[in-house]
């Protein structure tokens, strides 16, 4: 297996189902997760994952994380569904724009 910090989107293609855009931005989230942004446990959460000494299907199924990552999932679920449905859809166009970015133009 390569380092996934060298080639950090290919340890994501299989949760994006081989979105190249969606791995980048998973790696990207990951790492602000690393940098401290969410707290102390998601940090070493993320740190680990990025390492490759653990995965993310791993750390959902742990109760340490699975939990902790459960409650956050909630938390956007909450904030999502008071949305304004206008803001809710530019905002997923501007993700697709995103993602559609990041996508090598071959795999378009």
């Amino acid at each position: 297996m390569t380092q996934p910090e060298s080639h950090p989107e290919r340890q994501f293609l299989d949760l994006t189902e081989g979105n190249q855009g969606l791995a980048k931005l998973l790696h990207a989230s990951l790492t602000r997760l690393r940098d401290g942004v969410a707290g102390d446990d998601l940090q070493e959460m993320a740190r680990d994952v990025l390492a490759g000494h653990t995965d993310l299907r791993q750390v959902a199924a742990t109760d340490a994380y699975g939990g902790m990552l459960l409650d956050r999932y909630h938390r956007f679920r909450e904030w999502e569904q008071n949305v304004d449905p206008e803001e809710r859809q530019h905002m997923a166009d501007q993700a697709a724009d995103l993602t559609a970015d990041l996508n090598p133009r071959d795999q378009q």
